[in-house]
């Protein structure tokens, strides 16, 4: 988004501030519509996203001292203490300059310590989390940016000295271009506090890391972290911080980055199931319907109406995640126009093929097909090594009665490959070792008469099976082993488990199993 006069600016607020309303900043690029926020301008659907996640964790009546517990995660507490200041009603700003107080105090200080510039996850038990750095740095800047004439000098001075060890500390880890989120992040940390505190080696490593990770996205233009509904969107904060505050350089590449961002998200984003195909290569449930991910806060703010968001109807799980809210408010939109009726309306079946590159060893290079028809899409992952709960290497989604979503899953093992076609989904043995595999299923009738040797058969999808496996089945009820096992968030009254009993003799060119959806 190319910057607008100053003054042209000036008349915008004061009218966006006499009217009441939320304003579309005018670009001279004709491809973007570009969004800034305001409280006075919120709507009522926008006003009720940032309300709810104030009041979620700040609720009236509530006092700092009553919020600050030992227990009290200091990114949120964060985010609560920018949401107040961007609120700002009587009040807001001495609590949130109270709160920004306590998160300072809890930064690691020991520059000989690994954990150096990190900042405490809680005061009562500090999980050591690295990433406690970018997030909370990142925000913390948003913070010094936008309310420096409002905030008093002492502070000023502590977060300028809190940013400095963080970006140092980022230095420091030198975390990979490959973990996506982070990395970003990282790089405009280190990049900000050099620029604005005038620490040239500071600024050099932001640039560099951000070319590393730019040059790694332009081999295959997509994200090693590929297709999460939370980080992607973990992912879209960090470049648009590249656009709103980074060195010249990083605002040039944030703006191509954010646009190559938008459009990879609108292809794999199916507006009628309100959800993203798969595979995920990081995801902590199967419908976002039911949890909250951060992708989802970017396209419920790009669509601007509850009726065609992708979140939870109330608190849902993952509520924390709203947090975000406040910070994607901070940043604004920039968003391809020709992006934004298909994040509202189904346009037309697609086949995606995509390559993915990773740095995990024996793991370089990941094969994504996926296929997005209006009721119904699959996509497989080909490729993966990692045995994590989070990757879901396979998956196919379909919309029952009553708009419910109903899938199945294959987990992230790391000795499982998938493909698909536009019509099936096979899968395969990656590793000759593995004795067994598992898929996961849930629709609303999980009766084991549904379940024969060739058909799986529910009222809203029939799933044609071909495997000369042995095979059980598990209903499983209780919510915790579906989280241990899939990194399922949701709650479901049950989840049908099957698995398959591979033989020595197998020999791995060979499907596992293919599965046709007829719908």
């Amino acid at each position: 988004m190319k910057k607008i006069g100053t003054s042209i600016f000036v008349l915008l607020l004061c009218c966006l501030f006499c009217s009441g309303k939320a304003i579309t900043i005018p670009t001279d690029d004709d491809e973007i519509v570009a969004r800034k926020y305001f409280y006075q301008g919120l709507n009522g659907y926008q006003q009720s996203l940032f309300e709810g996640f104030v009041f979620s964790e700040f609720p009236a009546g509530k006092t700092v001292k009553q919020f600050l517990t030992g227990d009290a995660g200091l990114r949120g507490a964060t985010r609560v203490a920018q949401a107040l200041l961007f609120r700002n009603k009587p009040g807001d700003k001495e609590n949130a300059i109270e709160i920004l107080r306590w998160i300072l105090k809890n930064q690691h200080t020991n520059e000989k310590s690994e954990n150096f510039g990190m900042w405490k996850t809680n005061v009562s038990v500090d999980r050591l989390d690295k990433n406690w750095r970018e997030f909370i740095g990142c925000d913390l800047i948003l913070i010094y940016e936008g309310y420096k004439d409002i905030l008093p000098a002492d502070l000023l001075t502590d977060i300028k000295i809190g940013l400095i060890r963080a970006a140092k500390g980022a230095r420091t880890r030198d975390v990979g271009a490959d973990y996506s989120n982070i990395s970003i992040m990282s790089a405009f940390l280190m990049d900000y506090a050099g620029s604005a505190f005038q620490i040239d080696d500071l600024k050099k490593s932001g640039l560099k890391k951000a070319l590393e990770i730019y040059q790694l996205f332009q081999r295959h233009q997509t994200f090693s972290e590929y297709n999460s509904p939370t980080y992607y969107g973990v992912t879209l904060i960090a470049i648009a911080l590249w656009r709103e505050l980074g060195s010249e350089k990083l605002k040039k590449m944030g703006t191509t980055l954010e646009s190559s961002m938008w459009h990879e998200i609108a292809s794999n984003y199916n507006p009628k199931l309100k959800n993203f195909v798969g595979p995920y290569f990081r995801a902590y449930g199967m419908d976002v319907k039911k949890y909250y991910a951060i992708t989802s806060i970017w396209i419920a703010l790009a669509v601007d109406q509850e009726i065609l968001a992708p979140l939870p109807k109330g608190a849902g799980e993952k509520l924390g995640e709203l947090s975000n809210i406040s910070t994607i408010m901070h940043l604004g939109l920039s968003v391809p126009k020709d992006v934004l009726p298909q994040l509202k309306e189904f346009d037309t079946p697609r086949f995606l093929d995509r390559l993915v590159p990773s740095k995990i060893a024996g793991d370089t290079l990941k094969h994504v097909t996926a296929v997005v028809n209006e009721d119904w899409m699959m996509g497989g992952l080909w490729g993966n090594r990692r045995a994590w709960n989070q990757i879901k290497t396979g998956t196919i989604h379909w919309i029952s009665s009553g708009n419910v979503i109903e899938w199945l899953l294959v987990p992230g093992e790391g000795t499982i490959n998938v493909r698909v076609s536009n019509a099936t989904m096979q899968i395969y043995r990656s590793d000759e070792k593995s004795t067994r595999f598992s898929v996961y299923v849930y629709a609303k009738d999980l009766a084991e008469k549904n379940f024969t040797e060739i058909m799986w058969r529910f009222p809203a999808m029939e799933l044609f099976i071909q495997s000369k496996l042995k095979r059980s089945y598990l209903k499983i009820t209780d919510r915790t082993t579906i989280y241990e096992e899939c990194a399922i968030s949701e709650e479901y009254p049950a989840v049908m488990k099957i698995t398959f009993q591979i033989p020595s003799s197998w020999k791995n060119e060979d499907p596992l199993l293919e599965i046709t959806p007829i719908k």
